[in-house]
């Protein structure tokens, strides 16, 4: 655990390490959040506006049902493009 001081400015120096093992670098944006009485930063990440929708919690909702099955073996792998036409077209 690493401490700071903060300075007149209200500002904090984040310890090297921890900037390195996050790959924060200068320029970088954080979000300040409070839970639970403690304050937290979370490096943002800027995504592509083509992308946004992948993030959306619709579309991680599903992505993690879907790791869910296949972890759970709850899936079907073809051979032949043919037979997940198949499937697909039922």
């Amino acid at each position: 655990m690493k401490a700071a001081t903060v300075s007149q400015k209200g500002q904090i120096a984040i310890p090297k390490e921890i900037r390195e093992k996050l790959r924060i670098k200068s320029g970088d944006k954080l979000i300040f959040k409070i839970i639970k009485g403690k304050l937290t930063l979370e490096p943002t990440i800027t995504i592509p506006r083509s992308q946004a929708w992948f993030w959306t919690d619709e579309v991680q909702q599903k992505i993690k049902i879907a790791e869910k099955n296949y972890q759970a073996g709850n899936f079907t792998q073809y051979d032949d493009l043919n037979d997940l036409s198949k499937d697909l077209s039922e």
